[in-house]
């Protein structure tokens, strides 16, 4: 009810507050044709909009008849999400930024109808980013505070909601950022706030720095995470990235390298646990125009990624499993995240465990994993992409997945209709043939054997304002 007031009363300030005669030149990130003056200030509104139809004829690969459930295996559903966002500048320096979500509502659960904010059938609200920022003397000062989704360089290690807090320094050699940010959590204390405190909680401490090189960007960053989450068994995690990318008028690539070394108190049996962990991204994309009449361009996309696995044993004084945050550049929809509407279930985490402290923002592939995909595809009369992707996974260590290495071969036919940067409608069709690694892994209730096949139909209807 306080989100919905406070949107109200931006919106009856807004519309009520007189436009400015001779309204000052927009700051340089508000543009004037998506913004309007309030006096001396700005106020833009935009955001994104998705309805989605997905159904899927499994969500394991065996097909054992589960007892108890009458509505069968396969899963479906229609849904509508929402994501507005408003940011006012009130000078030029300074700006102010909240971006919620509704939804994802499904329509055959949540009730618009429905008026008790706790039941499940009310329509889901989440509150996304909420933050102020500032720049000053041309960058060469800045500051930014509040929630945010905040990335590592490779976003292999952080890609999380989060409220953080950033100071920076921007020149003409690069860019430096400080950041401390804190994981969200409710281990051990409740939602009063005098029931919180900083005993049980995840702190992140990271410095970043980004150079560009010509062409060429060079960007580091270490990044230190305290985690007290588990009674007895605190964890303090370093974690470097070095990023070396590049981007042309048709070609562009990313190179990620990560290490993570840490310690966890307690971890083996009463004895201390080190983590010395890595990961590795590589992504190339390539958009050649095509000869002939009319606008033609052929699409390239190569992603690869590995992380590295644990050892035999769980539970010893060694982890070599990487702190994973879900996020990586594959295309894949089951193998990886879906980036069209990111639902969970994806493979790469399902095939992991969630880290019981730091409020489970971290899997653990303790097998390892390798993931890499080709997309080959058309971007032709300017609004019509058919694109297909080849994606294939195996673990690293077979000793960890029942001495299975291959996790699976995806396929997808992505058809895309849009109208320049507003309308999208993406049509995709996904195959999935599983390896007894994946089904080591995931048939946890049934044949751990079993590999049959997955299909899935997904569209998506996106808007952007």
């Amino acid at each position: 009810m306080l989100n919905r007031t406070l949107l109200a009363g931006l919106l009856l300030a807004a519309a009520s507050a007189p436009l400015a005669a001779q309204p000052s030149p927009c700051p340089p990130d508000v543009g004037c044709s998506r913004g309007f003056g309030l006096g001396t200030s700005w106020l833009r509104f935009s955001g994104r909009m998705q309805n989605l139809v997905l159904w899927r004829n499994d969500g394991d690969f065996d097909r054992t008849p589960p007892y108890y459930e009458a509505p069968g295996q396969e899963i479906g559903l229609l849904g509508t999400f929402l994501a507005p966002r408003l940011e006012l500048t009130p000078v030029e320096p300074l700006r102010v930024v909240w971006e919620s979500e509704l939804g994802l509502n499904l329509w055959s659960l949540h009730d618009p109808d429905e008026y008790a904010a706790g039941s499940d059938r009310a329509f889901r609200l989440a509150m996304r980013q909420l933050y102020t920022e500032g720049r000053f003397f041309q960058g060469a000062l800045g500051f930014r505070a509040g929630y945010e989704q905040l990335f590592d360089p490779s976003g292999l290690f952080l890609g999380h909601w989060l409220g953080a807090a950033t100071l920076s320094t921007e020149h003409r050699w690069g860019r430096l950022a400080l950041t401390g940010a804190q994981l969200p959590d409710q281990t051990f204390e409740g939602v009063g706030y005098d029931a919180s405190s900083f005993r049980a909680d995840t702190f992140v401490v990271g410095l970043r720095g980004d150079f560009p090189l010509g062409r060429l960007a060079l960007t580091g960053s270490a990044w230190g995470l305290h985690d007290r989450q588990v009674v007895g068994q605190p964890l303090d995690l370093l974690a470097a990235t070095v990023t070396l990318g590049g981007r042309w008028s048709r070609l562009s690539f990313a190179v990620d390298l990560d290490l993570q070394y840490g310690v966890t108190r307690g971890r083996a049996a009463g004895r201390d646990e080190t983590t010395l962990a890595w990961a590795f991204q590589g992504s190339l994309d390539l958009k050649q125009p095509v000869a002939g009449p009319g606008r033609l361009f052929l699409l390239l996309g190569l992603n690869a990624m590995l992380l590295s696995p644990d050892d035999d044993h769980d539970g010893n004084a060694r982890n070599g499993a990487f702190y994973y945050s879900g996020k990586s550049r594959s295309r894949t929809l089951l193998l990886t995240e879906d980036e069209l509407r990111d639902r969970g279930g994806n493979l790469d985490e399902r095939l992991g465990e969630r880290r019981p402290g730091d409020g489970g923002k971290h899997t653990l592939v303790r097998p390892g994993l390798a993931v890499t995909d080709l997309s080959v595809g058309l971007d032709a009369l300017g609004f019509l992409r058919p694109l297909v992707t080849l994606g294939a996974a195996w673990v690293l260590n077979p000793d960890n997945a029942l001495g299975a290495s291959f996790v699976g071969l995806e396929t997808d036919l992505h058809l895309e209709l849009y109208y320049s940067q507003y309308l999208s409608f993406d049509l995709v069709g996904t195959f999935l043939q599983p390896g007894r690694a994946a089904a080591a892994l995931v048939n946890t209730t049934g044949d751990r054997e079993a590999t049959d096949p997955v299909g899935q139909i997904e569209g998506v209807l996106t808007v952007w304002f």
